[in-house]
């Protein structure tokens, strides 16, 4: 039996019945899908012709704990807003502005001077009465003479001022402008741990009537995401501790999850008992000598270097490790305003002397 081939553009006809299926209930919304990440970092870039608006954005971002998602964006943004800041007459600028773009500035290492401040001070130095009427500038103010240096008065004289205007004011205050000043008041953001202000910054940013829809959501996924990790990481250390059986091996010690003292911390402790016990209370060099070993920071300074991949290098752990000044005048902060916090119950249950006995002494 012959057959023929067929023409090369012949296409036999075929006769098919129709199903008529329903379109995808997604239809087309994903198209144009983004994640909130990346519609966080397009309008945080897209602000930049309004420097005001994206010093708000940034400082939100910050606030909500989602600034490491976009550090290099934050960066760029600063610097482009510090470079430019000598062209902006700032005696037409509000407070609130000028004092977050003071504020950020510094937090973020740039040099920015205080006279930016100059507009808001009379003909006799002193800061202008009508700015008591703005709180909101007032709080920025506040915040910002935080990051003051010594021998600049006049934020000096801007914290001082600003906090007695805000105490008088607080209560006469309204939500959500309240709760900000009293948070500042108890624990401004240069004394804060920002992981820890989190839940509340979010509820006060999602009544924000300009707040950003994804900017929102963002802040809500990291937080939850991240408060599952860490329940998990506190699980894996409670568990560890537990097997160790400090409260049965060591009964005279505290039966809390701490990290194992080095040699110098385990001397530091040994000498403030013989200080207990003998009644002795030391001069402030002396107590300061043995306090600032025994408060761990040196300690704390070289375990944040590990997990940091190529930046922990031996050349970094041997900074560390000798003591630099900014390790010596972070543990003095710490270790006076930990004096001061604890001094009176300390003193109500028997404790070696601290730097206020050293002091008074003296």
């Amino acid at each position: 039996m012959c057959s023929y081939p067929l023409p090369p553009r012949y296409k036999p006809e075929v006769n098919r019945p129709m199903a008529n299926f329903r379109p995808g209930i997604e239809g087309n919304r994903f198209i144009d899908y983004a994640p909130d990440d990346e519609v966080v970092g397009r309008e945080l870039v897209a602000a930049a012709g309004k420097p005001s608006q994206q010093l708000n954005f940034i400082d939100a971002v910050q606030r909500l704990g989602t600034a490491y998602h976009f550090e290099k964006e934050i960066e760029a943004a600063l610097k482009h807003i510090y470079d430019n800041h000598h062209h902006i007459d700032d005696k037409y600028n509000d407070l609130y502005d000028v004092s977050l773009r003071f504020r950020l500035l510094r937090q973020h290492g740039f040099n920015i001077s205080c006279d930016i401040f100059n507009g808001f001070k009379d003909e006799n130095g002193r800061f202008k009465e009508c700015i008591i009427t703005d709180v909101e500038g007032m709080l920025g103010l506040y915040e910002a003479a935080h990051l003051r240096v010594q021998g600049k008065d006049i934020l000096d004289e801007a914290l001082a001022s600003t906090t007695t205007h805000l105490k008088s004011l607080v209560e006469h205050l309204e939500y959500p402008l309240a709760v900000q000043v009293t948070k500042s008041l108890y624990r401004p953001i240069r004394k804060g741990l920002e992981r820890l202000e989190i839940r509340s910054n979010i509820s006060i940013y999602q009544n924000e009537a300009s707040h950003s829809i994804a900017l929102l959501k963002l802040a809500k996924f990291d937080f939850n995401l991240l408060q599952s990790l860490y329940k998990k990481e506190l699980s894996q250390i409670t568990r560890s501790w537990k097997d160790i059986d400090f409260s049965l091996k060591l009964p005279f010690v505290r039966d809390r999850v701490v990290i194992f003292q080095m040699k110098g911390s385990v001397r530091a402790y040994f000498n403030e008992a013989k200080w207990l016990h003998g009644e002795y209370v030391p001069t402030v060099e002396e107590y300061m000598g043995i306090a600032l070993v025994s408060y761990d920071v040196p300690m704390f300074t070289i375990i944040s270097f590990v997990g940091m991949g190529m930046i922990a290098t031996k050349k970094a752990f041997d900074w560390a490790v000798n003591g630099p000044k900014i390790v010596r005048a972070c543990s003095t902060i710490i270790r006076l305003m930990d004096d001061m916090a604890s001094h009176k119950f300390e003193q109500e249950r028997g404790h070696v002397g601290s730097s206020v006995e050293c002091y008074v002494k003296q």
